[in-house]
């Protein structure tokens, strides 16, 4: 009786609901976003800490996965096909195992194993994780540098044009936003500027692409 009890609790603390795994990812994509925005604005020479709200942490992963319009596309893409990938892997060996030669001996025992990790519910999982991982941190890394190459080199277009409370406007290339501040580049300056949003910027105005403007300008 007490052996039953003891292997009832044990099921009801490993047995996690919808609602735990959800957590668990949003913690999970919450350390990636924040590591995201600390290596690109490290990279800048800028601790974004000193310049984060709680909420911009806590809206860190939606933040960096809606300023890349490519790692949605890619996340649409890849999560798919990997979970086809390993459908397709079950199939093989489930197809391989069939085979006389493979029925008894070392391979049996080989495709044992195999099938064993790919039937499992969550399988998938870890190489999900392991891409996240990778995009996030090779989207830091990869905008970090590229922005910090156009600073050093000053080649860059301008974005935007930031008009502020007294009435001033300057055209600059924005490198990112958060609901506090905002950082941005300006000629003849290889260091990035800071700037509050509140009481001091007016209006941030997106600036039309060179193609755009020479039209307008003909």
């Amino acid at each position: 009786m007490e052996t039953t009890k003891i292997e009832t609790t044990k099921q009801s603390v490993t047995k996690y609901s919808i609602q735990d795994y959800m957590s668990i990812g949003y913690l999970f994509l919450l350390v990636l976003g924040v590591a995201n925005q600390a290596i690109f604005y490290g990279l800048l020479g800028v601790n974004i800490f000193e310049y984060t709200s709680v909420l911009d942490v806590l809206l860190s992963p939606l933040a960096v996965i809606s300023s890349h319009w490519l790692m949605p596309v890619i996340l649409a893409v890849l999560i798919p096909l990997m979970i086809g990938y390993f459908k397709l892997l079950q199939w093989y060996y489930v197809k391989l195992s069939r085979k006389e030669k493979y029925q008894s001996g070392k391979k049996k025992e080989k495709l044992d194993k195999v099938l064993k990790s790919l039937n499992k519910k969550y399988a998938v999982i870890p190489f999900i994780l392991m891409m996240l991982i990778c995009m996030f941190l090779g989207f830091g890394l990869g905008g970090g540098y590229k922005s910090k190459e156009k600073l050093e080199t000053q080649k860059y277009n301008y974005t935007h044009q930031i008009v502020y409370e007294d009435g001033e406007a300057k055209d600059v290339k924005i490198l990112g936003k958060n609901s506090l501040y905002v950082f941005y580049a300006t000629q003849d300056n290889k260091d990035v500027q800071i700037s509050p949003i509140e009481g001091n910027i007016k209006v941030i105005k997106k600036l039309p692409s060179k193609d755009k403007k020479e039209l307008i300008e003909n």
